[in-house]
């Protein structure tokens, strides 16, 4: 599951890697194809009422139609968002595995000592 505060990962103790970047970027391109298939289907979905029928009960559906063509339109918008958030959070992730390789390059290697007094003659 991808973290939505920036620097829990940190406080957890969780290192970011190129895996959860990569699943991370699998998981947008769902979104987007999600994401598309709504742009494409909201009309069709949802249609605009033509406010040829004079009745109550006409009236009743025209006012459900619209409540829910808002509630598609919502829905889509909510996808764009969650699309704009995770190309954030992707960024910030490979932002956070460059400081975290620069880190490790810049680490010294262990020292390591020859002369044990603890080995044996």
């Amino acid at each position: 599951m991808l973290d939505s505060e920036p620097y829990a990962l940190a406080l957890k103790g969780t290192a970011v890697t190129q895996e959860r970047i990569d699943d991370a970027r699998a998981h947008l391109l769902m979104l987007r194809s999600l994401l598309a298939e709504v742009q494409e289907s909201v009309h069709r979905l949802v249609p605009p009422s033509t406010g040829a029928w004079r009745s109550a009960a006409a009236d009743g559906y025209v006012r459900g139609l619209d409540n829910l063509r808002a509630r598609v339109l919502a829905a889509r918008d909510g996808l764009a968002d969650a699309e704009a958030a995770l190309v954030d959070r992707i960024r910030r992730m490979e932002q956070q595995l460059e400081v975290q390789r620069a880190s490790l390059a810049e680490m010294p290697a262990p020292a390591i000592r020859i002369d044990a007094s603890w080995t044996t003659r």
